[in-house]
């Protein structure tokens, strides 16, 4: 499925979702949606960066995980001052998690480090 630019105010199913550039969260919510399937899976694949805006969210609805939530980076990842980010992020390059972020999940690199400035980070339930 492709993946728009900016997530801002979307309501996403289980899938996989690509794009082969830049993905963001600028301002307000995006919702995940698992219908109901406790096992749902959601798969994000893009090219270049990922980055949400202060006060965003990753809001998970219907059963669905942070564990079953995957984010494939293909450069690097900026969690945005107090955002709130739910899934396992694998980023090609660096991820950086400004003051007060909060990640349910993994932050996994390749090549660089991950950053963390009085961030929060949850290792979610199975």
């Amino acid at each position: 499925i492709s993946l728009p630019g900016d997530l801002s105010g979307l309501t996403l199913y289980p899938g996989l979702y690509t794009n082969s550039t830049s993905v963001m969260l600028s301002a307000g919510n995006v919702t995940l949606d698992a219908q109901g399937d406790a096992n749902a899976i959601f798969i994000f694949q893009m090219g270049s960066t990922l980055t949400t805006g202060s006060d965003t969210q990753v809001i998970l609805s219907g059963g669905a995980k942070a564990s079953n939530i995957c984010w494939q980076v293909g450069s690097s990842a900026t969690l945005g001052t107090t955002s709130i980010f739910k899934g396992n992020i694998l980023a090609q390059e660096s991820i950086t998690l400004a003051t007060g972020a909060a990640l349910e999940g993994r932050a996994l690199t390749q090549t660089a480090a991950v950053t963390l400035d009085a961030a929060v980070i949850a290792v979610p339930a199975p």
